[in-house]
């Protein structure tokens, strides 16, 4: 099915509904009367969207849907094409399948994912793949790759969790993360990896290392080489031969949770 937005929501709008699974087992007439919610109103979904059939397994959302929460909640199959903004919650709970985003995404985006793939062409808000507050692990599992800009908090608490990013990040990126691999192709900002207890972040760009972490040694890893072949194959992301087999500067931490994970600074 494709659904295309016609009014613009004036507050939040939460579409938990638009899934795959949810959307491609019904007609068009029955997807019109689906529920969303317009801030605390329950609404059908044809009272902000268009709903045409596009011959396809393929989930098309379009339009300027920054203010149009929880797209892909819940989500366990299937596929879902966004083009255009979108706003917060994306992806919350995915467990599987694949969201693309041709446009940026605000914030909490894949809060609680446990598996799937999330594909953003353009930046991102706070705390992507992070945990609720209250919380005390985030993301269990999945891949999330961004090519723009990301804010604050990126991987807060995250588990078992690929993340790869080809912009910046903002401060606070892979706070208090429990496992999985971060990858930061452009400049990260302050107290990166601060209270990790396992798990890798790596950046191409030389960042402000916390008192709190402990350096190793230079060295080039061996697995390295193969996630980053792994990255060139699956993204747009432009890594340099002299990045993929250089060394690298190997810091441990954080020291409050026992010095287990680690930093991996290129060393150019």
């Amino acid at each position: 099915m494709k659904l295309e937005l016609h009014t613009k929501p004036e507050v939040p709008l939460e579409a938990e509904s638009i899934t795959p699974a949810v959307i491609n087992k019904l007609k068009a007439k029955e997807i019109e009367k689906l529920k969303i919610y317009h801030g605390n109103r329950e609404v059908n979904i044809a009272d902000f969207f268009s709903i045409s059939d596009n011959k396809s397994e393929l989930l098309e959302v379009s339009g300027d849907m920054h203010k149009i929460k929880y797209l892909g909640a819940n989500m366990k199959s299937g596929e879902i094409q966004i083009e255009g903004d979108v706003g917060a919650h994306l992806g919350s709970a995915m467990s599987g399948g694949f969201i693309k985003v041709n446009g940026n995404t605000g914030d909490w985006i894949a809060p609680e994912m446990s598996g799937g793939r999330i594909h953003i062409t353009g930046n991102s808000g706070h705390c992507v793949a992070c945990a609720y507050r209250g919380a005390s692990k985030g993301t269990s599992g999945g891949e999330i790759i961004i090519e723009g800009n990301v804010k604050n908090e990126l991987g807060h608490g995250m588990s078992n969790t690929t993340i790869l990013v080809g912009g910046n990040t903002g401060d606070f990126t892979g706070v208090n993360m429990h496992s999985g691999t971060i990858l930061v192709l452009g400049e990260a900002g302050i107290r990166t990896g601060a209270g990790m207890k396992r798990g890798t972040i790596v950046c191409k760009n030389n960042i402000e290392v916390l008192p709190t972490f402990s350096y190793d040694c230079i060295y080039n890893p061996v697995y390295l080489k193969l996630f980053f072949k792994y990255v060139k194959e699956n993204t747009k992301f432009k890594i340099e031969e002299k990045f993929i087999n250089g060394s690298f500067h190997r810091w441990s931490g954080d020291a409050i949770e026992m010095n287990r994970g680690e930093l991996l600074i290129y060393s150019a």
